[in-house]
């Protein structure tokens, strides 16, 4: 799930790039993800201590769950860059391109994130992928992600599944939007991605907690200092009794940094090794 989150975060950091008319794989665009978000947001970042402009950033890039709880919906979306539907099967759909090798302030190099978070999508591994480019050019477009139903004509032949994805007549299926209700907080969809996680295995079955509580805590430990902040919204269907159904968040160190109730002391070293470069560390004593 946290593949997902970290390509949402390249493909805002992109949509930014393109709308500065900067190619991203030149020197003129920023050189690292902290020179990007110096550059994109500007004096904006630095407020994001602030929880209302923090909870304004965080709505750019959603993670919603519906269903029930043992078996979760997740539906992720993006305001980031978008693909055109004749794009998909060079981006969301591919595998092992390398497609952001040469990107310096983006988080993907392996062209892997599309295929983490499919094999805990329930027992057929079903995802839906949708885009609309970020200036509103082109249709959305749309496919569905699944693992291969296995027939004995498949099974006497190979030994392995597969996954696929659909295709009409040969092309990813698209229509043309001006916007759309997908239940996004605060907002329609106009641009940008939503992928669909089909009976995701988020606590092991187990339900533990609405995404704003357990699901926070999980993805903070995994995101200790993301780029960029994020929002979590649950439904009263799923929790009905609990009180905070969406928050923002923004990782394990805004949380102990903004709470000295964890924290006795901390510090932070720089080093250079010989290997590696320079390196900064930053060591936190935590109450007993």
């Amino acid at each position: 799930l946290i593949e997902k989150v970290t390509n949402s975060i390249d493909a805002l950091l992109m949509k930014h790039c393109l709308e500065e008319n900067l190619n991203p794989r030149s020197a003129d665009a920023p050189q690292s993800m902290t020179e990007a978000i110096e550059t994109f947001f500007k004096d904006s970042h630095k407020n994001w201590y602030l929880a209302p402009v923090r909870k304004k950033q965080a709505q750019e890039i959603q993670i919603l769950a519906s269903g029930s709880k043992k078996h979760p919906t997740l539906l992720i979306y993006d305001n980031g860059e978008g693909q055109h539907p004749d794009n998909f099967e060079n981006t969301f759909l591919s595998l092992l391109r390398g497609n952001k090798n040469d990107i310096p302030f983006v988080q993907g190099k392996y062209n892997m994130g599309g295929t983490g978070a499919i094999v805990f999508c329930g027992k057929q591994r079903f995802q839906l992928v949708g885009s609309k480019r970020y200036d509103g050019s082109g249709k959305f477009g749309f496919t569905l992600v699944r693992k291969h139903p296995m027939s004995d004509e498949d099974r006497a032949t190979r030994k392995n599944t597969w996954y696929e994805y659909m295709l009409i007549d040969g092309k990813i299926p698209s229509f043309p939007i001006d916007e759309l209700d997908l239940g996004l907080h605060g907002r329609k969809f106009k641009t940008g991605t939503v992928i669909k996680l089909y009976d995701y295995d988020l606590y092991a079955k187990i339900p533990r907690g609405a995404l704003p509580q357990e699901g926070r805590r999980a993805i903070n430990q995994f995101l200790f200092q993301p780029a960029l902040p994020i929002y979590l919204v649950d439904s009263k269907d799923r929790y009905p009794k609990n009180k905070v159904l969406d928050i923002d968040c923004y990782g394990l160190k805004h949380r102990l940094e903004s709470d000295d109730k964890y924290i006795a002391d901390r510090f932070t070293e720089e080093y250079d090794d010989h290997e590696i470069g320079k390196i900064k560390a930053t060591c936190y004593a935590f109450n007993t």
